[in-house]
């Protein structure tokens, strides 16, 4: 089965390091792991899926096979090792849902293109909180649209480029300290595309190469804006 195009929360560990970041594509075979700085070919890898759906994470063992290609996303494929039938079978339906899903409205937070916003997995929560971003620059302080377990859509007059890896810090709802990650811009639209479509400028971020102090943040975040939407 050729791998599909989906972005959702993945960790990886290796030794003493663990990254919480996100996928780019998934099969039964792999999964392609967005990643900065990926371990060698041949790695050994712990993996922790989060798959849509699923009320658990999945954990399964995997072997790194080679980085991205360069010019491509920042990332590596890594083979899953030992896959329960039961495990395949969960993956095989979560991308048989993807490709069925393929024309449909996409519901998730960020895509690198506007024909590939079906890869989205995860639902978008429209809220708007302080965001500061930077590139090679000083921080700018903005503001988000909406976030979802994989990426959030930042308010700016001045996107930055298609691939460019932004450094975010975010005043996450329900309060607590500002929330640190690296991110990588796979969504822009500029002034001109949003008055010719209606909208607002801005980027869509997929977050990168975070820990698990960012993930448990990120999901405080969204179960906090669920719990308010339901005591509205």
């Amino acid at each position: 089965m050729e791998p599909a195009a989906i972005v959702f929360p993945i960790r990886f560990a290796t030794g003493n390091i663990a990254v919480q970041t996100t996928t780019s594509a998934l099969s039964e075979q792999g999964v392609l792991v967005r990643c900065l700085e990926p371990p060698s070919a041949g790695t050994a890898v712990s993996i922790k899926l989060y798959l849509p759906g699923a009320r658990e994470a999945m954990h399964l063992d995997g072997r790194v096979r080679e980085h991205a290609n360069p010019g491509d996303e920042p990332g590596f494929w890594a083979d899953f090792v030992g896959v329960a039938d039961a495990q395949r079978a969960q993956i095989g339906e979560v991308i048989a849902r993807r490709r069925r899903s393929a024309d449909a409205k996409p519901i998730g937070a960020v895509a690198l293109n506007p024909q590939d916003e079906g890869r989205r997995a995860f639902p978008r929560y429209n809220v708007q909180f302080a965001v500061r971003f930077a590139t090679v620059q000083d921080f700018v302080l903005e503001y988000a649209a909406n976030i979802s377990a994989g990426g959030v859509f930042v308010h700016t007059e001045n996107p930055p480029p298609l691939k460019t890896v932004v450094q975010v810090e975010m005043e996450l709802p329900g309060g607590g300290s500002a929330v640190p990650a690296r991110a990588l811009v796979v969504h822009r639209v500029t002034k001109q595309e949003a008055h010719q479509r209606g909208t607002v400028p801005g980027i869509g971020v997929q977050f990168m190469d975070a820990d698990d102090e960012f993930r448990r943040r990120i999901d405080a975040a969204i179960t906090h804006i669920l719990e308010t939407e339901r005591a509205a």
